[in-house]
């Protein structure tokens, strides 16, 4: 096959002419071969790829009754078919795709250029990294030995099918968000590989094409050089048994030669440090140690204060193939995200970073510091759409609230109502207020309590002034806060659900400038009112909450954020599903 001798039973006269014109076909069996001929191959500036012309304008050099000759890849050995899609009787997964496929390209190799060779490669090692599809690091180390031995057309064969393999778990996992935080690998029979490929078209395959699958919003390249670093770099010796205490400045380190080395393998101390401190006896927090400990913690989202504490020790005992692992992980979770109209501004909240940031042309415009749900009520991963703004607004306080801190309270001291501007509702339906000494709370059990609490507005209210609405089945939305101190803690996930946000009023003056409305009151007006102003939106501002725990920043250091809900490693404790449904409420 990629013979340039190729010979097919044609006219003689026919076969000369095509032979001026078109590079060699290389999937089709031949019937019965004639004399060979010379083909002429068009070679483009770079001698590695092949330029065609266009395929529909173009004959194909088979006869009508060529097929894909699979003799190349029937005598390779293909384990990879047997996990991929365990019950296909093939060595591949998707053979009458495949066949059909070069059958609407004229028979002609879809994998001849390098460069869309190599990005191909990137883009499965990206997923093979998480571990998540069994089977795929197998499948492109299989690629890399038929590359290396330039069987060029068993390559093709298993490459198109392992393109469809790749689109198949793209559309599975676009469908299936939560499996992205389950850290359970993904394991699809034939039939389940075929349902989402379905549709999947591999002709024409060009770079531009392939490269749409890559992730938005990072830097996929640097990305993919990191996790290859972390991958082939010596495991470290570092465990959470060597550290027996807080280790603050001036203290003499255990094992301290290993943790330098850790510390300048991953960047945050430079050679001359750690050459000259290699030769100590011991190591102490001091000077350059004190400075790197505090870089790290700085690039992992810790108080940056150079005491090695229990946060600090578990990420600087996380082994090398781990924060590989996490890189490649939060890399397909970027991919799955809503791809936004860049004409417009929209929201990522990144729930482990406690950061809200609103991207417009693909720059952050604003950012902000927030307080996300505690691990035992974490924040839904969702998107939406701020629709609604309400400035001074009443609290309706949710049932979870109401059954584990509002009765249990009240219960104890009734005066919290009044201290706390809190009213009771007889029903959200039936907003009559019962007075609070007409209860026996002695008697009230907090999970059959009928009632409901509402919270007026002030500067107490637990919503703080300004709250931003948007539609999802979870009741979680934006909103200010009295509790303003909050804000100086690193470790910010403290709230039941909702996302607390420091820069409120900021936020607010954005939102209404976006609008360009002039029936908005300025919102300092609407706040000096006292009153609740509820302001519907008619310009959408979309938001994505969102769980990433590792990335390369623009300056081309990966950050790393405490796995806050367990969501990056297999946990004892099952995670529940409904606050990783991935929903689309824009969309829906």
């Amino acid at each position: 096959m990629f013979n340039p001798q190729r010979v097919v039973t044609q006219r003689f006269s026919k076969l000369l002419v095509l032979s001026l014109i078109l590079p060699s076909s290389a999937f089709a069996v031949e019937p019965a071969p004639i004399a060979p001929h010379s083909y002429v191959n068009i070679t483009g500036p770079d001698k590695d790829s092949v330029v065609f012309p266009p395929v529909n304008d173009r004959e194909a050099p088979v006869t009508s009754t060529g097929t894909v000759d699979w003799s190349s890849l029937n005598n390779q050995t293909v384990f990879s078919t047997n996990t991929l899609c365990a019950d296909s009787v093939n060595k591949v997964c998707f053979k009458p795709q495949i066949e059909q496929a070069y059958t609407e390209n004229k028979f002609y190799p879809f994998w001849q250029n390098k460069a869309l060779r190599d990005e191909f490669e990137l883009q499965l090692k990206a997923v093979a990294d998480t571990k998540m599809l069994p089977g795929l690091a197998q499948r492109l180390s299989e690629l890399n030995k038929l590359e290396s031995e330039h069987n060029d057309q068993a390559y093709d064969l298993l490459a198109t099918d392992t393109y469809y393999v790749y689109r198949a778990f793209q559309n599975y996992i676009a469908t299936h968000r939560d499996v992205l935080f389950l850290s359970k690998p993904i394991k699809m029979s034939k039939s389940s590989m075929i349902k989402y490929a379905d549709g999947v078209d591999a002709y024409p395959m060009t770079l531009a094409r392939l490269e749409q699958f890559r992730p938005s919003y990072i830097a996929f390249k640097p990305t993919m050089d990191a996790i290859a670093k972390y991958q082939n770099l010596p495991a470290h010796t570092l465990t959470t048994s060597n550290f027996k205490q807080v280790y603050r400045k001036g203290a003499t380190l255990p094992n301290g030669h290993e943790l330098i080395k850790v510390l300048y393998t991953l960047g945050d101390m430079d050679q001359a440090d750690y050459d000259r401190l290699s030769v100590e006896h011991n190591i102490s927090n001091t000077g350059a140690v004190f400075e790197s400990l505090k870089a790290f913690q700085k690039r992992h989202g810790l108080a940056s204060d150079g005491i090695i504490g229990a946060a600090t020790v578990q990420q600087l005992v996380m082994p090398y193939a781990d924060i590989a692992r996490r890189l490649a992980l939060n890399t397909l979770r970027v991919a799955t995200l809503n791809k936004h109209n860049e004409n417009r501004p929209h929201i990522w909240v990144n729930i482990p970073n406690y950061k809200l940031e609103v991207f417009d042309k693909g720059n952050v415009v604003f950012e902000s510091k927030v307080i996300v749900g505690r691990d035992s009520r974490p924040t839904n991963l969702f998107s939406s759409a701020i629709t609604t703004m309400v400035v001074n607004p009443y609290w309706n306080v949710p049932i979870t609230i109401k059954q584990h801190d509002v009765i249990p309270k009240v219960k104890h001291n009734i005066d919290y109502l009044k201290q706390h501007n809190m009213q009771i509702l007889n029903s959200w339906r039936d907003r009559t207020v019962i007075p609070p000494s007409s209860i026996d709370w002695a008697t009230v059990n907090p999970k059959t309590f009928p009632h409901e609490f509402q919270q007026g507005p002030g500067p107490r209210n637990s919503l703080g002034r300004v709250k931003f609405l948007m539609p999802n089945d979870y009741a979680i939305f934006l909103h200010d806060t009295p509790s303003r101190g909050l804000f100086s803690k690193t470790k910010r996930d403290l709230s039941s659900g909702c996302v607390r946000v420091e820069r409120a009023y900021d936020l607010a003056n954005y939102v209404i400038e976006y609008q360009n409305r002039g029936n908005i009151p300025e919102f300092k007006q609407m706040l000096d009112a006292q009153k609740q102003k509820t302001v519907s939106l008619s310009k959408r501002i979309d938001v994505d909450f969102v769980y990433l725990t590792a990335w390369v920043d623009h300056d081309g250091k990966v950050q790393m954020r405490e796995d806050i809900y367990g969501y990056d490693s297999p946990s004892a404790n099952k995670i529940k599903t409904k606050f990783i449904t991935m929903k689309d409420f824009v969309k829906n």
